[in-house]
């Protein structure tokens, strides 16, 4: 297995230029055989992630990935079979392709169907980790649709009241034009906490939000270190599982595992191999969606009504102890907007496992 643990290193927080990123997530995906315009996707898609402070999906996910490239698991250049396909609907099967790669296909795809006939639904199986959800439901309100996303894969989370993990955090993005308000993006895990930051809570020795995680022993608790065996790396064994959300955040995981497993024809909650192993397997699998919302209203309404809702919302009184409402996605455009004029906040050994990662594979960084 690939070392993933750099000696000497704190979490403190640096800039790297936004064009320096882009290029080294272009070179790994050249390394392992991605044609020119796939290597652009893939390094379009974890940018975005770094760009709106989901590092855990962009610079934190990449040697992850080079795990499962490097094994051969995930594989640039498969094919990106329709199995199945209706007007309005199509199921794919991404053959251990590239997450970011099968997913984007499917959400163009999708947009298409939306366009001519008011909705789209490509469902995906047999695909990889895709990353970053919003990514995809983004694309589709880039054309003026509204997008949904969501993946579901190997086994992470226990079931409401359990112990043994049945379920991937089960991430679902939902990404809505508002008009010339910031859109609303909505991008969560379902389970109460993401891997990402449970790995980096353990990492960093603070406990999380609530119990958010439950041991071998089946006590649930808020603190990560009694799960993740090895906080250095993104996807890391556990001697546990992580935890819904309460009942209502079961609701979430259930929802996504019946649209973006069931109905893509995988069985992720069968695979228990994930507490033993660092190198998931690619059976992860996806949903998108898109709406077309002029064959609801005509889009300047729409997009009206949406503004007023927007401004109504943020107008809202502040509670004791809050500064002001926020709605999902608002605070990622201004982030956006100051990485890309001053760099990406990232932190210290994340880059330096970047680094190595380009050493390894044998391709020179950018300068800054």
């Amino acid at each position: 297995m690939i070392s993933l643990i750099p000696n000497g290193l704190s979490g403190l927080p640096m800039r790297i230029r936004v064009e320096r990123l882009q290029q080294i997530y272009r070179k790994f995906a050249l390394s392992y055989g991605a044609g020119d315009i796939d290597a652009q996707v893939f390094a379009d898609c974890l940018l975005r992630a770094d760009l709106r402070g989901h590092n855990t999906q962009g610079i934190g996910l990449a040697p992850y990935l080079e795990e499962l490239f490097a094994s051969g698991v995930t594989r640039f250049g498969q094919d990106f079979e329709v199995v199945k396909e209706s007007p309005a609907t199509a199921l794919v099967d991404g053959h251990a392709g590239v997450g970011q790669i099968i997913s984007t296909r499917a959400m163009s795809m999708a947009i298409q169907k939306a366009k001519a006939l008011g909705i789209g639904l490509v469902t995906v199986r047999n695909s990889g980790d895709c990353g970053m959800a919003s990514n995809y439901a983004i694309q589709a309100m880039e054309q003026g649709l509204i997008g949904i996303s969501m993946s579901t894969g190997p086994s992470l989370v226990a079931p409401w009241g359990g112990r043994d993990a049945r379920f991937c955090t089960n991430p679902l993005a939902l990404a809505v034009p508002a008009g010339r308000k910031d859109p609303i993006v909505l991008d969560m895990a379902t389970s109460a906490c993401s891997m990402g930051a449970v790995v980096l809570a353990a990492r960093d020795g603070v406990l999380l939000a609530g119990k958010s995680v439950v041991d071998r022993e089946g006590v649930y608790t808020d603190d990560p270190s009694r799960v993740i065996l090895n906080n250095m790396h993104r996807e890391s064994r556990m001697s546990g599982a992580l935890l819904p959300a309460g009942p209502k955040g079961f609701g979430m995981v259930l929802l996504v595992e019946l649209l973006a497993g069931l109905l893509s024809g995988e069985r992720s909650w069968e695979n228990e191999t994930v507490a033993t192993s660092e190198a998931r397997p690619a059976h992860y699998s996806q949903t998108f969606i898109a709406i077309s919302i002029e064959h609801f209203h005509e889009p300047s309404a729409f997009l009206s009504a949406a503004e007023r809702m927007v401004e109504t919302l943020l107008g809202s009184r502040p509670a004791e102890g809050f500064a002001k409402v926020r709605l999902p996605g608002t605070g990622a455009v201004d982030k956006e907007d100051d990485y890309r004029k001053n760099g990406v906040i990232v932190r210290e050994e994340e880059w330096e496992m970047l680094l190595a990662m380009a050493s390894r594979l044998g391709f020179e960084v950018p300068a800054d």
